[in-house]
């Protein structure tokens, strides 16, 4: 089943005859990606406050993040993924004999992005706590 989902959640559009077809594509594809990428940030967020109180290298006072990041964070990935259809619309002007695979190859790289963005720095303070 889950196999199915991600087969599904990359499959290039089977009818793409107008912006709104393309729109939609990825419109549908935005609460998935929300469910991945969600539990995803607050599962990091949690590892890296735990990896931060492990290394014991900030000093009193310090703060390992500025709050104001967290409540921005669930936005601007938003914002991008939003940029993900209008780049779609824009490279199938460009590259119309490709045209079927440029939304799935965007989405499979933006969710990529994504995962490496949430988990870099509960990444970067493990290592820090490991070499420290």
């Amino acid at each position: 089943m889950i196999r199915k989902f991600f087969k599904w959640l990359v499959e290039p559009p089977k009818k793409t005859e107008s912006s709104f077809d393309i729109i939609r594509w990825w419109e549908i594809r935005r609460i998935p990606y929300n469910l991945i990428v969600g539990p995803l940030g607050i599962i990091s967020l949690i590892m890296f406050f735990v990896f931060v109180e492990l290394s014991r290298k900030l000093e009193p006072g310090e703060d390992a993040v500025e709050p104001f990041a967290i409540i921005l964070a669930p936005i601007a990935i938003n914002i991008l993924y939003t940029c993900g259809w209008m780049a779609e619309l824009f490279l199938r002007i460009v590259w119309k004999e490709k045209s079927t695979y440029i939304g799935p190859i965007l989405f499979k790289l933006g969710i990529s992005l994504s995962v490496c963005a949430i988990l870099f720095p509960s990444t970067m303070w493990f290592v820090i706590w490991i070499f420290s």
